[in-house]
């Protein structure tokens, strides 16, 4: 768990990164299901629900993106080596982008998806741990 405080802020970019994807979609699924008649617009609540339903998402998913580059970077500079803080930050960004999908969106969960997964947690898991084998010298030769 001390690995994971070590690189809180490549975790919280991901995260950032996965909520803008999903706020980004999301003006396309509501429009999907019919929740907003955009052949009515003639009331002003319809000009008020469109601002609420295709805006707002717009506005947040900017939000998100400029909250992960800030989060990014200040992971860049909190870590030893640049590529492990890009990795978590991919990973963690296509976890949570998958959960999101499968729960909100209703995407399909396949096997291999489940797999690739299981792979990058895995991955994740080795990664974050903090080298903690130790390894044996061995003994001189005199």
């Amino acid at each position: 768990m001390e690995s994971l405080a070590k690189y809180r802020y490549s975790l919280v970019a991901g995260s950032f990164a996965a909520a803008g994807s999903f706020f980004g979609k999301l003006p396309s699924h509501l429009s999907a299901r019919k929740l907003l008649n955009t052949s009515q617009i003639k009331a002003d609540s319809s000009y008020l629900e469109l601002a609420l339903l295709q805006l707002l998402p717009l506005v947040l998913m900017i939000i998100c993106n400029v909250c992960n580059l800030r989060c990014f970077l200040k992971a860049l500079q909190m870590t030893e080596q640049t590529l492990t803080c890009v990795v978590l930050t991919a990973a963690s960004n296509y976890v949570l982008s998958f959960i999101l999908g499968a729960l909100v969106y209703r995407e399909p969960l396949t096997v291999l998806s489940c797999i690739g997964i299981t792979l990058i947690l895995a991955g994740l898991w080795f990664l974050c741990d903090g080298g903690t084998v130790e390894s044996k010298k061995p003994d001189k030769i005199e």
